[in-house]
């Protein structure tokens, strides 16, 4: 499976650390290669989407099938268009994530890199099964709506224990959900994705449905997460 991601997105990796085109000393620029290969070697990439049809409904979204309920005004509105969806389930491992753990303690430096590059590799393989998807929705005349995860706007987090449960996610991928609601392995996604009719773009700014909005790093740089 370490074969789905090859490289890593440098600029990505800086974005996530906060640069913002300043010059990187060659030390740094050797510390940051050297962490990209670690995550490289470290990283078991799996991931797993299944489709569903879904039924709107006065106080939220029904995924038939399963026992898993979109609620909130945010999600209804971003599928207000789909009829099926798709719930996408991705992660990068256990091995990273010790990794990271241990690098924090002996060179915190380096662990906060090697933690910028796990981010980026999860999320490049979150894009690369969502551009599958798009694939196969772009055979049928169909379009999808971006990623959206339980927790932005007002789609409660406890969703992601029935998105976890519906996709089996600890048998297939060994993704897990503790009490506390925070995924394991943590660089881990889940995601909504709506399959809509529609010729145009379906994909509003998602920074308008989230929470840190008004206080986020990434707007105040003019990026996005």
């Amino acid at each position: 499976m370490q074969t789905l991601i090859q490289t890593l997105n440098r600029d990505e990796i800086l974005r996530y650390l906060g640069y913002q085109g300043q010059d990187i000393s060659p030390a740094l620029e050797d510390t940051l290669h050297r962490c990209m290969g670690r995550t490289l070697e470290m990283i078991s990439p799996k991931y797993l989407y299944r489709r569903f049809k879904i039924e709107h409904r006065e106080n939220g979204i029904a995924v038939l099938g399963t026992p898993v309920f979109l609620s909130g005004q945010d999600i209804r509105r971003h599928l207000e268009n789909c009829e099926e969806i798709y719930l996408l389930c991705v992660t990068v491992g256990l091995e990273i994530e010790r990794e990271i753990r241990t690098a924090m303690l002996l060179s915190p430096d380096e662990g906060v890199i090697l933690d910028s590059c796990a981010t980026t590799a999860v999320e490049a393989l979150a894009d690369l099964a969502e551009r599958e998807i798009a694939a196969q929705c772009k055979t049928e005349g169909k379009n999808i709506t971006w990623r959206f995860s339980a927790g932005y706007g007002d789609l409660p987090l406890e969703t992601q224990k029935e998105i976890i449960a519906a996709m089996d996610t600890h048998r297939k991928i060994g993704l897990s959900l503790t009490d506390s609601l925070l995924m394991t392995p943590s660089k881990s996604v889940t995601a909504i994705i709506g399959v809509t009719d529609t010729t145009r773009d379906p994909r509003p700014n998602k920074c308008d449905y989230c929470n840190n909005r008004a206080h986020c790093a990434f707007r105040k740089r003019g990026t996005q997460c």
